[in-house]
């Protein structure tokens, strides 16, 4: 695919407006010349994060995260880095300019945009069937039967298509369609050397991506027929495996929200957004995938599954446990009634009601298979309870933290009657990762060293003049770590010119740097902290003396038989003596020996 050109990106860049990019996912307040908030990206009660309208910069003082406005909408809306300034131009107002590309990239990007333009025209066509042909009375009759009302009926583009054979065909060859694209947007097959429509006959479901493009169908019978459902045919454009139904139209309510509730069936999630849930998704079938959690987990970590309470449900939910671990993923489960699912539950007087209060008692995943574990296993006998302390150890070894873990094992110990050597034994299950106790994800947390070096170069950034003769005399062994060796090369190459702040925007961030991961934190910090003027020199000699301290372990671990004349052993002596130097400057504040 072209490559957008970075003049296109500068442009995106100035036209945007950084707060009203953040404003529907915080409340932002001025403070100095930026604006602080609550995170987006965590649960947090006091606000640390902080936006700089000017830079179109975002840092979080509580998580970490942080980057430019195009890395915002990346984050937030789960777009690849193309589509986030994409999606500002159309907002903006901006046009998009593309660098040459190959013939062979353009047309397959020429391609993709003539398919995804005639599934668009094919929903359309379907949808406009189902509203006006008398033959789609059926399809009519049964969504008013099942309580689907005209506006989810719109918002989810549902339609139905004619039985006869080649209606869809004509219709959009008669538009100027080619063929060859009808089959390879797997709207219509060939058979015998005829073609005919795929879909014929069916109650029709448009399966869209997250930014509401038609990648496919799904295709409902009416009656008793054979396949119940038919799916479009995988293909360049539709993925099953990678697609959530309803995403496009939930996205919003799920990152308002911060949760998302996965159900069966397309039914089940109608019937949610048209009850007023609408941050619901189907998993497109039981068999919930790791493609799908990703994309899921680009929205939200707080996942409530609402599967039927049937045997395939109960499997899927115990299944998800283990991507949901791999990707640091908070899972509920909304236990539904025996007999139930979510459609017939909410579609019922008061099942919106009954529904809130199951997702408000939703128990933790760890907490559904501990109970599920001891209401299948015969408590009553020893041979049950051995069983079951067998199955538990394995289920605790899953807790996402500590308290959790230490809660449903008084739990077990109490229904098991354990000893407390036996409690000891599970104990041993105790989790090592990185969920909080709130179910936030950790930040990882940065050595003493790294926090000086981020430190010493965000004062370099809001003191330039005086920063230049010191990052002169430095080179990247001052640095740990690549971020900061990466972002100390970046902030020595832009002081050194004389435009500095001319030269320092989020558009000319690095794009495939580790001076990335650093400087959204460097930039953000420069014009919010408040320092003594003394700090500046100070960090620089802690930077030297910590600089000057690795040498001296890095000899000292080579000499093996040392002497006088030693090369090793002189330079260790220098070393040493000009690491007991700087102490004393930094001992005396005598900063001026620069």
């Amino acid at each position: 695919m072209a490559l957008i050109e970075q003049a296109s990106i500068q442009a995106v860049l100035d036209a945007c407006d950084m707060l009203e990019v953040v404003a529907p996912y915080t409340t932002l307040k001025k403070s100095g010349s930026n604006y602080m908030g609550r995170c987006p990206f965590h649960g947090e009660k006091t606000p640390s994060f902080s936006v700089d309208p000017s830079q179109k910069l975002y840092y979080c003082f509580g998580c970490g995260e942080g980057g430019n406005v195009f890395k915002f909408l990346e984050k937030k809306e789960g777009l690849e880095f193309a589509d986030a300034v994409k999606t500002l131009a159309e907002k903006y107002g901006v046009n998009i300019h593309y660098e040459a590309s190959s013939p062979g990239q353009e047309r397959r990007r020429q391609e993709r945009g003539r398919l995804l333009a005639l599934l668009d025209q094919a929903a359309t066509y379907y949808s406009r069937v189902l509203v006006e042909a008398k033959p789609a009375g059926a399809a009519r009759a049964y969504l008013e039967n099942r309580g689907f009302k005209a506006p989810v009926i719109h918002a989810f583009r549902l339609g139905y298509s004619p039985a006869a054979g080649t209606a869809l065909l004509k219709a959009a060859t008669t538009t100027g369609n080619d063929e060859s694209d009808l089959l390879k947007a797997g709207l219509v097959l060939m058979r015998n050397g005829r073609t005919y429509d795929r879909f014929r006959g069916r109650l029709m479901f448009p399966f869209t991506d997250h930014r509401g493009r038609v990648l496919g169908f799904g295709a409902r019978v009416l009656d008793d027929s054979k396949p119940k459902y038919l799916n479009s045919p995988d293909s360049d454009i539709y993925h099953k495996t990678n697609l959530v139904f309803g995403l496009g139209n939930a996205r919003q309510s799920i990152t308002k929200e911060d949760r998302v509730f996965i159900v069966e069936g397309y039914t089940d999630v109608l019937a949610l957004h048209q009850a007023g849930v609408e941050n619901a998704v189907a998993s497109m079938g039981t068999a919930l995938t790791e493609q799908q959690l990703r994309e899921i987990s680009r929205f939200t970590r707080n996942i409530y599954l609402a599967f039927d309470a049937d045997a395939a449900g109960r499997a899927a939910m115990l299944r998800a446990l283990e991507l949901a671990k791999k990707h640091n993923l908070a899972v509920r489960v909304v236990e539904i009634p025996a007999g139930r699912d979510p459609a017939d539950l909410v579609l019922d007087e008061e099942g919106l009601r009954t529904f809130n209060e199951l997702a408000a008692a939703a128990p933790t995943l760890l907490e559904y298979q501990v109970q599920a574990t001891l209401r299948t296993a015969g408590l009553d006998s020893s041979q049950g309870r051995v069983q079951a302390f067998s199955a538990l150890k394995t289920v605790l070894a899953g807790a996402a933290n500590s308290i959790e873990r230490d809660e449903q094992l008084r739990i077990i110990a109490d229904r098991l009657r354990l000893s407390p050597e036996n409690v000891a034994y599970l104990m041993e299950s105790a989790p090592r990762n990185d969920i909080e106790e709130d179910g936030g994800t950790r930040r990882r947390v940065l050595s003493h060293e790294e926090i000086a070096e981020r430190s010493f170069l965000s004062l370099c950034l809001a003191n330039p003049g005086e920063a230049r003769r010191y990052l002169q005399l430095m080179t990247d062994a001052h640095f740990t770590t690549e971020p900061n060796r990466a972002a100390f090369l970046w902030v020595r190459e832009r002081l050194a010119g004389k435009k500095v702040h001319s030269d320092m925007n989020a558009a000319r961030l690095p794009l495939d740097d580790k001076a990335r991961e650093a400087l959204p934190e460097l930039m953000i910090r420069s014009k919010t902290e408040t320092t003594s003027p003394d700090a500046l020199p100070e960090l620089y000699f802690r930077l030297c003396e910590a600089e000057l301290s690795r040498r001296i372990v890095a000899i000292k671990s080579t000499i093996v038989e040392a002497s006088d004349e030693s090369g090793d052993l002189r330079e260790l002596y220098r070393l040493e003596g000009r690491r007991r130097d700087i102490l004393k400057v930094i001992q005396d504040g005598s900063y001026e020996t620069v």
